[in-house]
């Protein structure tokens, strides 16, 4: 973990109000205070990366980091998870790379955020050349990574453990599992998400599901910037999404920015402060952990 300076708001759950006509102007995300309901015993320890490899039946062994936070294992509890994909040029260190860690580790210092786990696995040859189903990316994540880690972590293994965010391709394949599967996870983000596979079949393809599945309680959080050339299609999904009757309640944000790094990076602390929403300061309120 590298140190940094980093700047926290945190948020709640935004009112469920859309715009008629979005506008390519900024977007501002609303700021309260968060308050904890336990205060908790202040940790002595920092938080820290492992690196490993998951074996996935598709793939074969894939690479993985994870983040654990401060003091992790020392009370017994499981933690929720965020799990994080890459671009089509990222690996691994791609999240890593952009301080979500760093981030992370500073909010919950400070009480901001409550403890969780961040998962950053490997893209690999079929994120970037599959386009959803059980022999894609998805079935990767599903059947192999998330089992792996909730063997192996001490992580939450309940839907409400569980989230999960991307950038570009990442947040395609975020949307196209959690929109496929919304049963098994809280929330979900897309992050500038790159929707343009014409290949992919209706069923799979984040434009169809979004509208067309059940996503029942399914926390939606949709940011790109106004000048990125991904902007069309996600905005209509974002139309069709409010369009529709009853509307598919979801955060859109519309940001001031192109499709780079540094758009992601200059909104890390907007993505954790709505990731952690759902979970408690109270640790107690947490299923034991039965690893090792």
């Amino acid at each position: 973990m590298r140190e940094t300076a980093v700047s926290f708001t945190s948020t709640s759950e935004p009112t469920a109000t859309y715009p008629a006509t979005p506008q390519p102007t900024h977007t501002a995300l609303p700021t309260v205070t968060t308050t904890p309901t336990v205060t908790p015993t202040p940790c002595q320890e920092t938080g820290r990366i492992e690196k490993g490899v998951f074996p996935s039946v598709i793939a074969g062994e894939m690479n993985y980091r994870v983040y654990l936070p401060p003091c992790y294992g020392q009370d017994g509890r499981t933690y929720p998870a965020l799990y994080v994909f890459g671009g089509n040029t990222h690996t691994d260190s791609g999240w890593d790379d952009y301080g979500l860690d760093e981030a992370a580790e500073v909010g919950i210092q400070a009480q901001i955020y409550p403890p969780f786990i961040i998962v950053m696995p490997d893209n690999g040859y079929y994120a970037n050349n599959t386009s959803g189903g059980p022999t894609s990316y998805e079935g990767i994540i599903i059947n192999d990574l998330i089992p792996f880690i909730e063997q192996t972590y001490c992580a939450w293994a309940e839907p409400a453990g569980r989230a999960l965010g991307g950038v570009s391709r990442g947040g395609y394949w975020s949307l196209e599992i959690a929109f496929r599967h919304p049963e098994k996870f809280v929330s979900v983000g897309g992050h500038s998400a790159a929707l343009i596979d014409r290949a992919d079949r209706q069923d799979a393809n984040p434009q169809y599901t979004g509208i067309n599945n059940d996503l029942g309680d399914l926390r939606i959080y949709m940011d790109i910037g106004a000048d990125d050339w991904l902007l069309p299609n996600y905005l209509r999904l974002h139309e069709d999404m409010v369009a529709k009757d009853p509307p598919v309640f979801h955060q859109w944000v519309l940001n001031e920015g192109i499709h780079e790094d540094a758009y992601w990076i200059s909104h890390l602390d907007e993505y954790l402060s709505w990731y952690v929403v759902p979970w408690s300061f109270n640790r107690s309120e947490y299923p034991l952990c039965t690893q090792n």
